[in-house]
C-alpha cells in the first residue's frame, strides 16, 4: 500500500485483513495480527477485537474469545456485547460454568444489555417490535404465523431455540418460545402479513442477530419464497431460497 499507492496502512486496513482471515478460519494468524496492531483510538480497537470476538464465537475458539473479551472491557467498549458474546462462546462448547460466571460477573458489574428492538417501515409509518412484547397491532396474527412456520421449518429439519444462546434451567419448549419472540421474528412475521408478496421485506435491528434467528430467516425464506434484507449491528444480510448473502459469517 505505501510504496505502490502511497498509503500508510492504518488500524482499519489492519482490521479488514484480521476479519479476512476470520473469514476463512485461519483465527490463529488473524489473532497474532491483532496483537501486533497498535490502536489509539478506542472505537477503532473495538472494531479489531469485536471483530476477532465475532469470528472465534463463530469458530469455538474460546481462548482467543477470552482475549478478545477482555480488550474489550478494559477499554470500556462494547462492554455489554463483550460479556454476552464470551458467555455464548462457552456455553457453545460445553463450558456452561464459566458461561454462567461471566452472566454473573455481569450483574455485579452493573453491566446491562440493551432490549432487543426491531422495526419495519411500511408506506409513511414505522412499527416497532420489542422480544416478546405481542401487545402491537395484530400481536395474535403474528404468533399464529409464527408457529405456522416453527411447525414448517421443524418438518425441514430446524431445530429450534439451542443455537447461540446462553439459557439456565429452562425446558426446551420454553427456550423454544423464547427464542421464537425475538424482535425480528415479531418484524417478520409482521411483514409478512402486511407487505403483499413480491416486495422485498427490510427489517433493522438495533443488535447483534442471534444464530437462531438467523438459521430461523433463512429457512423462512424458502418456504414462503420472499427476499428479506435485516440491517443489524454487524451488517447487511440478504435472505434468498433458504440461505444468505453474510455466508453465516456476521
Amino acid at each position: 500500500m505505501l510504496e505502490k499507492h502511497g498509503v500508510e496502512p492504518e488500524a482499519k486496513h489492519y482490521t479488514c485483513v484480521v476479519d479476512m482471515y476470520c473469514r476463512v478460519g485461519r483465527l490463529d494468524e488473524a489473532h497474532k495480527l491483532a496483537k501486533s496492531i497498535h490502536v489509539e483510538n478506542p472505537a477503532e480497537g473495538a472494531l479489531l477485537w469485536g471483530t476477532l470476538l465475532s469470528a472465534s464465537r463463530l469458530h469455538g475458539r474460546v481462548d482467543i474469545a477470552q482475549e478478545a473479551s477482555r480488550r474489550l472491557i478494559e477499554s470500556n467498549q462494547q462492554v455489554a456485547g463483550a460479556y454476552v458474546t464470551l458467555s455464548n462462546a462457552c456455553a457453545s462448547t460445553g463450558e456452561w460454568e464459566i458461561a454462567h460466571g461471566l452472566r454473573s460477573q455481569m450483574k455485579q458489574a452493573g453491566v446491562v444489555k440493551d432490549p432487543g428492538c426491531s422495526w419495519v417501515e411500511i408506506r409513511d409509518s414505522t412499527f416497532v417490535f420489542h422480544a416478546g412484547d405481542l401487545s402491537f397491532e395484530r400481536g395474535e396474527d403474528v404468533l399464529r404465523l409464527l408457529r405456522e412456520l416453527e411447525g414448517r421449518m421443524k418438518e425441514r429439519g430446524y431445530a429450534g431455540g439451542s443455537l447461540g444462546l446462553v439459557f439456565f434451567e429452562v425446558e426446551q419448549e420454553a427456550k423454544e418460545e423464547i427464542v421464537s419472540l425475538h424482535s425480528e421474528r415479531l418484524a417478520l412475521a409482521f411483514a409478512l402479513i402486511v407487505i403483499p408478496k413480491g416486495i422485498t421485506i427490510r427489517v433493522m435491528k438495533n443488535l447483534r442477530m442471534c444464530k437462531d434467528c438467523h438459521e430461523a430467516f433463512k429457512a423462512i425464506s424458502g418456504i414462503v419464497e420472499r427476499d428479506f434484507i435485516v440491517r443489524d449491528v454487524n451488517r447487511f444480510h440478504h435472505f434468498r431460497d433458504g440461505s444468505c448473502s453474510c455466508g453465516d459469517f456476521w
